[in-house]
């Protein structure tokens, strides 16, 4: 079935604003800025029906990487019972890894809903948008970590998509740290590192199984010279009897000023796929394109390197509805080169450099 864009018109826009406006007003949120309450617990009130994650990707100068995300419960059972993990990834320079997801019983889980403050047994991270302090224990794995934010906060919108038209099943969305600074100290077998880098942090909720309403989505991240890109785009399995629409966002920032954040324009063709595990395949050559009478700015996605793959249907939570569909759920994490290409009335610039994105899908 082949997937269908959301058309660039005056109505489509017309409609979500209106949307986007009614639900800035139902959620309590300013156009435009992002709130340190923004980042605190959002499900709360609703956590025996909602998945609820903080994810921190350190990209460090020594050539290293560190990944961690708090997670009320698994995305794969957001009406299952609170089950607290805390995942760690760690990938050194010479390629060696160490991927760890205790669980923690739901007595060791506590989250502030005024600002980020949560705690998963002795792990813990707070931040006020700002700046963010972590601190791991995991596995014999320490950690303390500090971020500071470099790129303008920023949530998509009102930063929830609702996939059916009651507006009951939604997912949800905010990036307090597109871009930002990182310094650690990080004790492993004994020895203990400090480093320092580039860090990303978003915050994701949602209330329903997400395979049951998306077939699949490419998000990728970068900052390259002075500017900070985040670009998606998820394809549905059918939206309001209207078939696989494509749902693009986009946020292109140079240094605290967002440039564009205007998503309809943004379109992605892919070419020249290859198998990968768990009988899926990828494309090794990605075109962004994002066109408006602002002018046009592209984003050229070659030479992926595949540094995570996660067979999702084997992971220890299950995604035991989707195996009973007949459906084989991959996860495909990448760095490659990525060319910025930005021509705009009021700026041009091509720079080079590298991106890091996923390939998530459901099918």
């Amino acid at each position: 079935m082949t997937a269908h864009d959301l058309p660039d018109t005056n109505s489509i826009r017309a409609a979500m604003d209106k949307a986007q406006d009614e639900t800035l007003s139902e959620l309590g949120l300013k156009p435009g800025t992002v709130e340190v309450w923004e980042d605190g617990y959002r499900a709360a009130a609703t956590a025996d029906s909602t998945f609820e994650w903080w994810y921190f990707d350190c990209q460090l100068d020594d050539g290293s990487t560190l990944v961690v995300t708090f997670s009320n419960k698994p995305h794969t059972d957001p009406s299952g019972p609170l089950t607290p993990t805390v995942l760690v990834i760690r990938q050194h320079a010479d390629g060696s890894r160490v991927h760890l997801e205790p669980t923690f019983p739901a007595d060791q889980f506590s989250a502030a809903t005024d600002h980020c403050d949560v705690t998963i047994g002795k792990n813990t991270v707070t931040g006020d948008l700002d700046t963010y302090q972590l601190h791991l224990e995991v596995d014999g794995l320490t950690a303390d970590v500090t971020i500071n934010r470099a790129a303008p906060s920023w949530r998509p919108g009102a930063g929830v998509s609702y996939f059916d038209s009651a507006k009951t099943h939604f997912l949800a969305w905010v990036v307090p740290v597109p871009y930002g600074t990182v310094s650690a100290t990080i004790t492993e077998n004994g020895a203990t590192t400090t480093v320092t880098g580039s860090a990303y942090h978003d915050h994701n909720w949602g209330n329903h199984l997400m395979g049951s309403f998306l077939d699949h989505w490419f998000w990728g991240r970068a900052h390259i010279g002075d500017y900070t890109v985040v670009y998606v785009r998820m394809t549905t399995k059918g939206l309001f009897g209207l078939g696989q629409m494509n749902i693009p966002t986009f946020y292109l920032a140079k240094g605290e000023q967002i440039i564009t954040d205007d998503l309809l324009p943004l379109r992605l063709e892919t070419s020249d796929d290859v198998p990968g595990p768990g009988h899926q395949t990828y494309p090794t050559h990605l075109d962004w394109e994002w066109q408006s009478e602002r002018g046009s700015i592209t984003m050229t996605v070659t030479k992926p390197k595949l540094i995570e793959s996660l067979d999702m249907s084997t992971h220890p939570h299950g995604l035991k509805k989707l195996m009973e569909a007949g459906q084989h759920p991959m996860y495909y994490d990448f760095n490659a080169d990525m060319t910025l290409d930005i021509e705009l009335d009021d700026l041009i610039d091509k720079v080079k450099g590298r991106t890091l994105y996923e390939k998530m899908m459901f099918r």
